[in-house]
């Protein structure tokens, strides 16, 4: 058996709203390809009718009908993974673990009754869930652990207070998935896990070290498009890359990005229909520099009305 794993975010660059680090591992037959396994289900260049696309999240989410083909896609794999679905974005994140109290010191963030899926019906998702995981157990194929991970502005703005540095911040969000999913590689088997590479950096030995101080770790390599280590336990490896497109490169990579584009997509949601509802009009926002900054010259009355904390809405840096 072998271990393939991967990591990806979504929402690095905007001012609002969260970045959220997804994580897939998977377990199956060395060699296999879960996008040839999955063929029958799963689309990977582009949208089929009656499939589900794992690709690039910026690649799923294009178009008018961008949004539901990325829901159907982390849903169909949610209901895969658990049988069922969630029946709200609330209950979705109390499954993934997230500390609703904490997220609900946003005002924006206190109704979480946004009902899932947001398009479509429940009853696809769950059939096709069921055909998805028909065709992992036929391949030998285990989806080990879905992990999805919201990083709010208030806890990223004191990332950077304590790092003085985003590319420290983005890896910080980054290494709890990293070291979730290797805590999930079942000691007896080899791994491979790809993460899309934490901005423009090249080195990271030595989080890695720190992040699993138990195993022996190796460079290969360290170059401006990929940086790859070996983690060495007894007689087994893991191998990690940090690659460019790393969503490109392999299929849980890919999932692991729809995930993260997915909640990110939902909790900007709340917090446009939290603003709307108090600013007729306003067109809702991405979250991104221009049109970020558009969104906060529009609320910055009820901003000042409200004594609403700036720290917890907009990114530092």
């Amino acid at each position: 058996m072998h271990f393939l794993a991967g990591v990806d975010e979504a929402g690095l660059g905007p001012i609002l709203g969260p970045l959220v680090v997804g994580g897939v591992g998977m377990t199956g037959p060395a060699g296999t390809d879960p996008w040839r396994v999955l063929k029958a289900h799963v689309a990977r260049h582009k949208h089929e009718k009656g499939k589900v696309r794992v690709a690039d999240s910026k690649k799923v989410n294009q178009g008018p009908h961008g949004f539901e083909r990325l829901e159907q896609t982390a849903l169909v794999f949610w209901a895969a993974q658990h049988g069922g679905l969630p029946a709200t974005l609330g209950t979705w994140l109390l499954d993934l673990g997230v500390d609703l109290p904490l997220l609900q010191r946003c005002p924006w963030y206190e109704d979480l009754s946004l009902a899932l899926p947001r398009h479509g019906t429940a009853d696809w998702l769950l059939l096709q869930g069921e055909l998805v995981a028909k065709a992992l157990r036929k391949a030998e194929v285990t989806l080990v652990d879905i992990a999805v991970r919201p990083v709010d502005v208030e806890e990223w703005n004191g990332l950077i207070a304590d790092t003085d540095n985003k590319s420290r911040a983005h890896f910080h969000a980054y290494a709890e998935v990293l070291g979730r999913l290797l805590a999930r590689l079942p000691q007896a088997v080899d791994g491979h896990l790809v993460a899309d590479r934490c901005g423009g950096r090249m080195h990271y030995a030595a989080d890695l070290r720190r992040l699993v101080p138990d195993a022996r770790l190796e460079v290969d390599h360290e170059e401006a498009a990929s940086s790859s280590y070996k983690l060495r336990r007894g007689e087994h490896t893991t191998s990690i890359t940090f690659a460019e497109r790393g969503e490109d490169r392999a299929f849980p990579t890919a999932l692991a990005s729809c995930f993260a584009k997915y909640l990110r997509e939902l909790m900007v949601e709340c917090l446009n229909r939290w603003f709307q509802a108090r600013v007729p009009g306003l067109e809702p926002t991405a979250g991104y520099y221009v049109d970020g900054h558009r969104f906060l010259a529009a609320v910055a009355p009820q901003i000042e009305q409200l004594a609403l904390p700036r720290h917890r809405l907009v990114r530092v840096r």
